[in-house]
């Protein structure tokens, strides 16, 4: 059981090491981790407890592995390491655990080209997860389809699963308790950042600015990938709504963080967004931002 929470530990470093680095120079670290782990389970000597201990922390280690490979571009390695985190979590009994790893799932699948099928993905998630799931999990559940549904256009969706959301952070602030690592992230601004980017993915600047800009981010510039997301979002906005003076400012500053982080999946969306300023191209302002940073 010692090297289970020595496994355990250095999951949280990592985990915490992401936040300031970025999944291309976090990756390297886990995958030499999962290969270790893994060869423990697999070739290891142990009671039938420290199994189901180790089955759950390999689980979290596979859903971990997921998002940085996912965060490092490596899509399709992404959801392999999902499936295999629900995969294990489901072996172990936790069903928590693999509620979570599918909603990640569904969370990658939706920011693919393809979306269809992340919202059949995390409405499995939900009913998968125990009765009595913790309301920061559900929290996370909810959000990822809020996410889904955004991607496959369905404003109605969206709206239905920003409300469970909101009922379990509800549920959290009255109960206070126990909650595992896996969920360390998650509060009522990063449920409404998650608001706010589906209201811009579904080009509704009318409700995602109320919501973006009411809000103290949580993060200050060390966390600059988070905090660049978050400009990008409000570009987005700002462009839609024809404010071209915001939304360039906000893609500056989301541009400028860029450079703190090592992150494919954020510098795939900021490339993104340049070429949604390509139309604007004769404002003076525009000129400058794509000469500045287009590649």
């Amino acid at each position: 059981m010692a090297d289970v929470e020595r496994y355990s530990k250095r999951l949280v470093e990592l985990r915490r090491l992401d936040d300031y680095s970025g999944g291309s120079s976090v990756y390297p670290l886990v995958a030499e981790e999962v290969t270790d782990l893994s060869r423990a389970a697999n070739h290891g000597t142990y009671s039938d407890a420290v199994a189901r201990s180790l089955l759950s922390i390999l689980a979290e280690l596979y859903q971990f592995a997921s998002w940085v490979a996912f965060d490092s571009g490596r899509i399709e390695r992404s959801k392999r390491l999902a499936q295999a985190a629900s995969a294990a979590a489901n072996q172990a009994g936790n069903r928590t655990l693999a509620s979570t790893a599918l909603s990640e799932l569904s969370y990658i699948t939706a920011s693919s080209g393809k979306p269809k099928e992340s919202v059949s993905m995390a409405q499995a998630s939900l009913a998968n997860a125990p009765k009595e799931v913790l309301p920061a999990v559900e929290v996370v559940l909810a959000d990822r389809l809020a996410w889904a549904f955004a991607r496959t256009g369905d404003a109605r969706g969206v709206d239905y699963a920003l409300g469970l959301s909101n009922r379990a952070h509800d549920r959290r602030e009255i109960k206070r308790v126990a909650e595992p690592d896996t969920v360390y992230w998650i509060n009522r601004d990063e449920s409404k950042i998650m608001a706010g980017r589906c209201w811009a993915e579904l080009r509704r600047p009318e409700r995602s600015l109320p919501v973006l800009e009411s809000l103290t981010v949580p993060y200050d510039d060390s966390h600059a990938r988070e905090v660049s997301l978050y400009q990008r979002w409000l570009a987005g906005s700002y462009m839609d709504s024809g404010d071209l003076d915001r939304a360039v400012h906000a893609a500056d500053r989301a541009l400028e963080l860029s450079r703190g982080t090592s992150s494919k999946r954020l510098n795939s969306m900021l490339d993104g967004m340049l070429m949604d300023f390509e139309p604007h191209k004769k404002e003076q302002k525009v000129r400058q931002l794509l000469g500045t940073w287009a590649m």
